[in-house]
């Protein structure tokens, strides 16, 4: 028995962040491009693993141009099945997601999560409803978003799994290894390896980048740059073209195309003043291709106050010089002073963590798990920042005031 699939992962229809329209465009265009892929190829599912939209409230504009996409796969007997991520859950007081009013109008198959006595229960998708969708071919099973507690409810949800009868696949919008600490959903790898007797393929969303493990756990990376520094990586995003024969497992990572984006630094250590540094940066002769995005880093050590770097000036004229389309410049001088040989990429949120520990260890040197502490606070941070439900916030807030 074989089957084939389209597995992809956060496509945040509708982010708009820079409040440029053609960037509101890009994450609708590379949508359509992997359907029309699916297409050509004849394959008859899409997975997608949550964070679907960019925001829980999406305008109308989002919603019509969702539909007319939703349409064409539909029109082209394409079924495209999809789990909540935590871009796209509802707020508290609304209960349902607009990805609940697609699916209620037979646009998608949206794969819901059930809790009970703090278990998933596991229930067939039935008259619009249900985490279990089955036909001749395939099985696939969704778990939306589950938070911080997404280990603890995978303890007991591999039992309640079904024995394997046909290619099973497990959608789940989480990470392995790589968020552990910030209750966003981590996953220990053991964990997700043990399912490989009740499951031929676990999809995962919720990175933005490609990741995989032993050929069994898929993470495809996000279609489009979701924030400009994700441009520096752009083949670690895309989708697979996943083909199950016989239990054997052949996943192709197509590269998704994606708006060009270049980051580059610039070293103000050698100028004594900002206006020789500004003024060197506009004569210097840049490389870029018209209607791409630039982010800038100037990094260094300097005498003089870096905040006297005219930062916009330099970003209107690249705008105007080159006809880009988005230009951002980032100072970190006297925060960055050095970066590695090739290094174009700044781990900012690393270097607020730092100084926040070092912030609690002065303030609060009896404090245990100093390092935790700073992680919540950066993790509150990017929650407020994304309009988290004020409900889920407090509830996490509560859990942690538990825990320590």
């Amino acid at each position: 028995m074989s089957v084939e699939f389209i597995h992809c992962g956060d496509l945040h229809l509708g982010c708009n962040s820079s409040r440029i329209e053609e960037r509101w465009e890009d994450f609708f265009n590379s949508f359509e491009e992997l359907i029309h892929y699916t297409i050509i190829h004849h394959i008859p599912y899409i997975l997608v693993s949550g964070d679907f939209f960019h925001l829980k409230v999406i305008n109308s504009k989002t919603l019509q141009k969702t539909m007319e996409l939703l349409q064409l796969a539909k029109t082209n007997h394409i079924k495209i099945f999809v789990i909540e991520g935590n871009h796209d859950k509802a707020f508290y007081v609304d209960e349902d997601s607009w990805l609940t009013f697609l699916n209620n109008q037979d646009m998608i198959i949206l794969l819901q999560t059930s809790i009970f006595n703090k278990e998933i229960v596991l229930t067939p998708y039935e008259n619009q409803m249900g985490s279990i969708y089955e036909d001749d071919y395939i099985r696939i099973i969704g778990l939306g978003y589950l938070g911080g507690a997404t280990e603890r409810y995978l303890e007991t949800f591999k039992e309640n799994l079904p024995i394997k009868n046909k290619p099973t696949v497990l959608m789940m919008h989480a990470a392995v290894n790589r968020l552990i600490g910030q209750d966003m959903g981590d996953v220990k790898k053991e964990t997700l390896l043990s399912f490989s007797s009740k499951v031929d393929y676990i999809a995962l969303g919720h990175i933005h980048n490609r990741y995989e493990y032993e050929n069994f756990i898929f993470n495809p990376g996000s279609l489009e740059n979701i924030r400009l520094q994700d441009g520096g990586n752009p083949e670690l995003k895309g989708f697979y073209h996943v083909k199950i024969e016989n239990e054997q497992i052949n996943a192709t990572h197509i590269t998704s195309r994606k708006r060009l984006v270049y980051i580059m630094k610039l070293d103000a250590s050698d100028y004594i003043n900002p206006n020789d540094f500004v003024g060197n940066t506009l004569d210097y002769a840049f490389e870029f291709i018209p209607q791409s995005m630039v982010q800038l880093n100037i990094v260094g050590k300097v005498n003089f106050n870096p905040l006297m770097i005219d930062t916009k000036r330099i970003e209107d004229h690249l705008l105007k010089e080159y006809k880009l389309l988005l230009v951002e410049v980032n100072n970190y001088v006297n925060v960055v002073q050095t970066m590695n040989e090739g290094q174009t990429e700044i781990d900012l949120a690393s270097l607020v963590e730092k100084e926040l520990i070092e912030t609690i260890q002065f303030h609060f040197p009896d404090i245990e798990n100093k390092e935790k502490w700073a992680s919540r606070m950066l993790v509150l941070a990017d929650q407020l920042i994304e309009k988290k439900d004020p409900a889920d916030i407090i509830e996490e807030l509560s859990k942690a005031g538990d825990e320590a």
